[in-house]
């Protein structure tokens, strides 16, 4: 490992995969809730891929900010300031006067995979990656401004599978887009802001999961060693 993490605070900003009822915040935006924890046989910070992280850096979760459906990028029509690059989300990392030492930036999904795609007839309408680009960014420089002496983590999007269902394949284009030029964008991002890279759609593991997104307990642990691998082996600061 090349640096100490012991009883460092870690917050995290993500998606729903980070969730968790009664650790993540807002607690009503938890994907890992009632019986979706039955579901995917996780119910404890242990049981999930940042818990296991946390633990074994030695480290203290300060705040779990992760909004399940939520994207980098502002929805059109958004009223509710869910995206990761909004002042509120960005600025809410914090607690008790205490600031991170360490950021975990995991978010990026749902700007890929939004339901809202092209058919294969209209091909040309492809999203514009300039969009996420500028508000990864945008989040970034609210992330440095608010946590000047933080450490941030960008996580780029990895490969999940289903293995209850052997016809599984994953989708690895959505809206005429690849998962790999959002990466791409993730991984220019972090060299162009000076932050930290946990490559984690380079691991050859895909993680298992409930539904072809949300990962279970196996998908967890599967991820959880993936981050530890590449942070252990230096990747996270490769730019």
């Amino acid at each position: 490992m090349k640096k100490n993490y012991q009883n460092k605070y870690i917050s995290i900003l993500g998606d729903s995969i980070s969730t968790l009822s009664g650790y993540s915040r807002p607690d009503d935006a938890a994907f890992y809730d009632g019986m979706r924890k039955f579901e995917a046989d996780v119910f404890a910070p242990e049981d999930t891929w940042w818990g296991q992280v946390i633990e074994a850096l030695g480290a203290k979760l300060l705040v779990n900010n992760s909004f399940s459906g939520s994207m980098v990028c502002r929805r059109p029509g958004c009223i509710y300031p869910s995206y990761g690059c909004s002042d509120e989300r960005t600025g809410d990392l914090g607690q008790d006067g205490l600031a991170p030492d360490v950021i975990f930036f995991f978010m990026g999904f749902n700007d890929w995979g939004c339901p809202a795609k092209p058919t294969p007839e209209r091909e040309e309408e492809k999203i514009d990656l300039s969009v996420f680009s500028v508000a990864y960014t945008c989040a970034l420089e609210k992330l440095k401004r608010n946590y000047p002496a933080a450490e941030i983590l960008c996580f780029t999007l990895p490969v999940a599978t289903r293995a209850l269902r052997e016809d599984f394949e994953f989708p690895y284009c959505y809206r005429g887009r690849h998962i790999e030029e959002y990466c791409a964008v993730i991984r220019d991002c972090a060299k162009q802001m000076h932050c930290g890279l946990v490559d984690l759609y380079q691991w050859p593991i895909p993680y298992d999961t409930i539904d072809g997104f949300h990962p279970n307990s196996q998908g967890m642990r599967t991820l959880s060693h993936a981050v530890l691998q590449l942070m252990e082996r230096g990747d996270a600061y490769d730019h």
